[in-house]
């Protein structure tokens, strides 16, 4: 599998400039594998060697660009937030360069951890984290009660448990990441230990933005929406009402395929209400499930859950593993409301079989029923264009096409 895409450098440029322009007070850091803890990390001659080093140092408005690399970490804490939208606390990549967060023992718990040092349940905020390989680790990304932040154009697999896990939080985007392999494969795969609910995102909270993201081979759902009762506002979990609950996802323009055991996503519980389920490809899921399983969109628990829309997606599945579209537990015009969705094409990509490759590709070809038939899906987060999974600009014809990739 090459690695995950990255934006081009003229991109980089003008990120680094958005960096520097995001706060008069704002401190730019370099991490290299080069460099030392000892150095002052203030340029790209003298940068410090550890990314978990460098995160502990920044305060809002900072940022830390890594160059690329493999960096051998144990646990990454945020445990400070940024203060605004012009004070967010930045780890990036260097511009064209593409970083390995490679964590040296999942079973001690080794990943980056979102955590406020007053206690799980104090609100974190205003953080990206972006364009970095985050691999072996118990999960790839854990927060609590996280609020307008974004994650995006990652590279998460072969993590322990789930690729993420959100305990709580609000205004949340998960954008342009390569999500794959995450959960306990090694024993599940063998039998010598059972196949257990990991996911390529697990979380609860509200108006969370998942989109232009690739879900593939995990073990479990590509995302699990957790509006069941454990996600209700608990003051001893949650920062406040506002990171409980699941209500108003926008779930868009993305690509679940080759799921192990799960189906594509699941609305769970009921306190999922107002998701939108928009112009995504569910393709080939439950690989290990009967025909009679679920491909697509599966509900649990949904007694209670309203106002559910799954419109202009496109799912398929050979017969090898599950087919349905969407679980038969949601009762459509009671838990949801479908339309302009299509069941009986196959999304043509490049590299995708019925059964899971050694490279898949998940581009469209020119053939392809995906293209210029998705909803126009209004901007999740303040930007001037939409992007898709690699860059490119939507729409590229005469609407939005369906998955990750725009068709060009």
């Amino acid at each position: 599998m090459s690695k995950i895409l990255f934006s081009s450098i003229l991109a980089g440029v003008l990120l680094i400039a958005s960096v520097f322009g995001a706060s008069v007070h704002a401190t730019q850091y370099y991490v290299s594998t080069t460099g030392s803890n000892s150095n002052s990390g203030l340029s790209t001659a003298t940068p410090w060697r550890t990314i978990a080093f460098a995160v502990s140092k920044m305060n809002p408005g900072d940022s830390t660009l890594v160059r690329g690399g493999t960096y051998n970490e144990g646990e990454i804490r945020f445990s400070k937030s940024g203060t605004s939208a012009n004070a967010r606390i930045q780890l990036l990549n260097y511009p064209s360069e593409s970083p390995i967060i490679n964590f040296t023992n999942a079973a001690s718990f080794h990943r980056i951890l979102i955590q406020n040092t007053a206690g799980s349940n104090q609100a974190m905020g205003w953080i990206t984290i972006e364009g970095f390989e985050i691999r072996n680790g118990y999960n790839g990304i854990k927060f609590h009660n996280l609020h307008d932040s974004r994650i995006r154009r990652n590279w998460i697999h072969h993590n322990l448990t789930s690729g993420i896990l959100g305990q709580g939080g609000h205004d949340v985007m998960v954008d342009r990441n390569r999500i794959n392999h995450n959960g306990a494969f090694p024993g599940c795969t063998v039998g010598t230990m059972g196949c257990l609910p990991n996911h390529g995102i697990y979380a609860y909270g509200q108006d969370y933005k998942i989109v232009n993201n690739l879900f593939y081979d995990n073990e479990g759902f590509g995302v699990q929406q957790n509006g069941s009762p454990s996600s209700a506002y608990n003051p001893a979990a949650s920062a406040g009402p506002g990171f409980a609950g699941a209500l108003r996802w926008i779930i868009a323009n993305n690509t679940f395929a080759y799921s192990y055991k799960a189906a594509g996503l699941v609305i769970w519980g009921a306190l999922c209400s107002n998701t939108r389920v928009e112009n995504n490809i569910l393709y080939e899921n439950r690989v290990l499930g009967s025909s009679t399983s679920t491909n697509g969109v599966h509900f649990t628990s949904p007694t209670g859950t309203t106002g559910v829309q799954i419109r202009n997606s496109l799912a398929f599945a050979s017969g090898a593993g599950g087919t349905g579209f969407i679980g038969t537990a949601g009762v459509e015009g009671v838990h949801y409301t479908q339309s302009g969705n299509i069941t009986t094409l196959n999304p043509l990509m490049v590299n995708a079989p019925a059964t899971f490759p050694a490279s898949p590709d998940f581009r469209l070809t020119t053939s392809s029923p995906a293209k210029n038939v998705g909803r126009t899906v209004e901007q999740v987060w303040p930007s001037t264009v939409w992007e898709d999974f690699i860059g490119v600009l939507r729409p590229q014809g005469s609407a939005f096409d369906i998955g990750a990739y725009e068709w060009k």
